[in-house]
């Protein structure tokens, strides 16, 4: 028996063309505004059919068309941690040949494949896209659903396919391609031939079933690139890659003499610098590899010998900051021997993407004679002194007037309050602990399941296991915390629903009503790092009314949302002190000295 389709207040929202916070206030304006049927106190879930009848009532918009109906199904009747396996099995159903490596997938979901086919069949037959946009949408949703994502935003994945030039009848390679967002920007340039690799077998279905319905040549394989390489018997035209960051088990041990290090061998945490070298490697003599990479990997110590390895040789062609300052693009050429050595020159490109998401042109080109700092921040100053003053001035006033704003008002604590321990609110009942069976199998079976060291480094579960009869899975709300404290807790989202919970985690499990479930994971993170290492029943914390405790959990987010903007004001400061020095020492700028006021005639 399928379940109602259910929507979230965001869902509402982009469903009746609305803001999250007009949602919201239907919620506290209308007593007859329908009541949650699942989900979280903090992200409620409604019956979508209910919510369409209640806008139709009072007169609202609310449009929902086939793709928006089955998203819904799927989001009431799919489990958070099985949504990408569901997309996968989606995707093949409609793509020939359906040959797929994953489990079959369970029967239930067959109605929902089945609505999936009749809404292709309808855009089909009204022009919109037939299956290939339908399951666009579907991609979407499940893009946008997912909390943790990282994979690169479509805007800078078209400037990297732009980087590499890839034209019309290129081949493409992309060694971590996840849902294909670089291949599909390769494609949509007429890249025809593509080929892709995810240790994910889920996302490597999902880019096979898109690639396939936008057509081309397409290969897709299911498998760790580095070390079980399916395409190291072919060159590509290019290579766009997106890889996994700061992985420190990438294969050091096992790949230490691998042929592909052409330019050093990267050190154990330098795993970009491994993928930067397999993109070269597979790419044709005189192909461009492009490649996304965190920005610590232009200036760790530990990666110094293959950055000066790639500079000085020639291969490493440009160095691209994208916006925020987080990552950079590297593009890299194969060497062409037949064409002679390439100049050891390096360009350097600070914004890769304007606000309108044009390019912005190339700023500067250095010679280096060593590569110890590769960030764009080091070389070059954007644009000319003038107007990069003036543009970082106007940038920085406007920052600090938000980062004026962003601070919580805080005032002395007159309320006083009493602390109990978790053991306690246990006892009160207003706590439920659970545990992981101590012998529960992390990497075979059908469940995905949650690992302390997804836990550690805040990603979605990886790990495998089991079905068994009693074995505790989460729910949105739950609190996930790590039994020895070697890792801050954290409140598990839809995207975490059904998983299981791996050895050393414990879940702690409020009644919504006393506890709100951020405040639980806040006041456990706070304080000492390891304030309840080896049991966390013995954590104490303040026991405040319900309202305080969720004026509480946002004051901290304000704090966190502050801590943001004085990240950004210092970077914007530092480019605004970078470009007056050199405007005034090359006497492109002047201090403005105010005119004296013209006197008044008699």
């Amino acid at each position: 028996m399928s379940g109602p389709a259910v929507v979230s207040a965001a869902d509402i929202a982009r469903l009746t063309g609305v803001g999250r916070s007009a949602v919201s206030n239907w919620r506290r304006r209308f007593a007859d505004f329908p009541r949650p049927v699942a989900g979280a106190p903090t992200n409620p879930l409604f019956a979508m059919d209910q919510v369409e009848r209640w806008c139709l009532e009072r007169g609202k918009p609310f449009e929902a068309d086939d793709v928006d109906r089955l998203w819904q199904r799927v989001q009431a009747e799919v489990e958070g941690v099985r949504l990408a396996e569901f997309i996968a099995h989606a995707g093949a159903s409609l793509i020939s040949p359906r040959g797929t490596a994953l489990p079959e997938p369970p029967q239930e979901w067959s109605p929902l494949f089945d609505e999936l086919a009749r809404a292709a069949e309808r855009a089909a037959e009204d022009g919109a896209g037939g299956a290939s946009g339908v399951f666009s949408r579907l991609c979407e949703r499940f893009r946008a659903a997912r909390e943790r994502a990282s994979e690169v935003d479509p805007e800078v994945a078209e400037a990297m396919a732009e980087l590499a030039g890839i034209e019309r009848g290129s081949s493409v390679f992309d060694p971590a391609c996840g849902t294909g967002v670089l291949l599909r920007a390769a494609a949509a340039r007429g890249a025809s031939v593509l080929w892709g690799q995810d240790r994910e077998p889920a996302h490597a279905e999902i880019t096979r079933a898109r690639l396939v319905l936008m057509g081309g040549e397409v290969e897709v394989a299911a498998a760790d690139s580095l070390r079980d390489d399916a395409f190291s018997d072919r060159r590509a035209d290019a290579a766009l890659c997106d890889p996994p960051f700061r992985d420190r088990h990438w294969g050091w041990e096992e790949l230490a003499d691998d042929d592909r290090w052409a330019y050093g061998t990267p050190a154990r945490g330098e795993s970009e610098l491994a993928w930067v070298q397999h993109c070269l490697a597979r790419v044709r003599p005189g192909g461009v590899a492009v490649v996304r990479v965190p920005a610590s990997a232009a200036h760790r110590p530990s990666g110094r010998r293959v950055r000066e390895a790639l500079a000085s040789s020639g291969a490493l062609r440009t160095v691209a900051e994208l916006p925020g300052a987080q990552s950079l693009v590297w593009v890299l050429d194969h060497p062409d021997e037949q064409a002679g050595r390439p100049s050891a020159d390096v360009e350097f490109v600070r914004g890769l993407l304007t606000a309108e998401g044009a390019w912005s042109s190339f700023l500067d080109r250095a010679e280096l004679l060593g590569a110890a700092d590769l960030r764009p921040s080091s070389h070059v100053t954007p644009g000319t002194p003038e107007s990069s003053y003036a543009k970082g001035r106007a940038a920085l006033l406007a920052a600090l007037h938000d980062l004026a704003k962003a601070p919580p008002e805080l005032a002395p604590n007159d309320v006083p309050s009493a602390a109990a321990s978790i053991a306690e609110l246990v006892g009160d009942g207003v706590v439920e602990v659970q545990a992981a069976p101590l012998a529960a199998p992390a990497d075979r079976g059908t469940v995905p399941l949650l690992t302390h060291k997804d836990l550690r480094e805040g990603r979605e579960p990886t790990g495998r296991t089991t079905e068994e009869p009693g074995r505790v899975v989460l729910r949105p709300g739950d609190v996930v915390a790590s039994a020895s404290g070697d890792a801050p807790p954290r409140v598990a989202g839809e995207a975490e629903s059904g998983a299981a919970i791996g050895a050393r985690l414990v879940i702690l499990r409020t009644d919504p009503e006393r506890v709100d479930p951020h405040y639980l994971a806040a006041a456990l993170s706070s304080g000492p790092v390891h304030r309840f290492r080896g049991d966390p029943l013995k954590a104490r914390i303040a026991v405040l009314p319900l309202d305080r405790q969720r004026a509480h959990v946002r004051a901290l987010r304000r704090l966190a949302d502050t801590e943001r903007r004085l990240a950004r004001v210092a970077e914007l400061g530092a480019r605004v002190v970078d470009a007056g020095r050199c405007g005034l020492s090359d006497r492109a700028l002047a201090p403005a000295i105010p005119r004296a006021p013209e006197e008044t005639p008699p």
